[in-house]
């Protein structure tokens, strides 16, 4: 086998140059730095999508509770998840329903939005019948004090008959 000059003590080598390290992280950092506001939105949505979704399921499981005890059941906003607050913060709430055996109030579900998520609801809460209807529908809010995502407030309305329907709407990046 025949070498050439060239060829004399060069070993191949495996690897990356400092310059492609140097290049690969620079195209990772412009990468990441686009990537990251839609990442925060998307949390953001997501935050607000299972908050709306845990407040639902507390009205549903409340409504369900008064059929089933044949009594009234009340969601309320609470400050210690032991009894109903009168106020239309509820950034934490819980289901308050009737032992049937003792006769007494009891905690059913307590429950709690997090961060920066502002839930408001009814400053008396909200008290289905033992038939599982309201006196009136009832209207509630879970907003995020942010414009992205643009939808960042979620509409609650509850039916006199007990039926949630749930809307998206842009309040501007404000919680009304």
């Amino acid at each position: 086998m025949c070498r050439s000059r060239g060829d004399v003590g060069r070993k191949s080598s495996s690897g990356f140059t400092l310059v492609e390290l140097m290049v690969t992280i620079a195209v990772l950092a412009i990468i990441a730095s686009i990537a990251a506001p839609a990442m925060q939105g998307l949390i953001r949505a997501n935050r607000l999508t299972a908050t709306t979704n845990e407040l639902v399921t507390a009205l549903q499981l409340a409504r369900t509770e008064a059929v089933r005890r044949n009594a009234p059941v009340t969601v309320c906003a609470s400050n210690d998840g032991l009894a109903c607050a009168s106020s239309t913060d509820w950034a934490r709430w819980i289901v308050l329903g009737r032992d049937v055996v003792s006769g007494a109030d009891e905690v059913v579900r307590d429950s709690a939005s997090s961060g920066d998520l502002q839930v408001s609801g009814p400053q008396a809460g909200i008290r289905f019948r033992p038939s599982g209807l309201l006196d009136a529908q009832q209207v509630m809010s879970v907003c995020i004090p942010t414009s992205n995502p643009g939808d960042n407030t979620r509409t609650v309305t509850l039916m006199a008959g007990g039926s949630v329907v749930t809307a998206k709407k842009n309040g501007g990046g404000a919680c009304a």
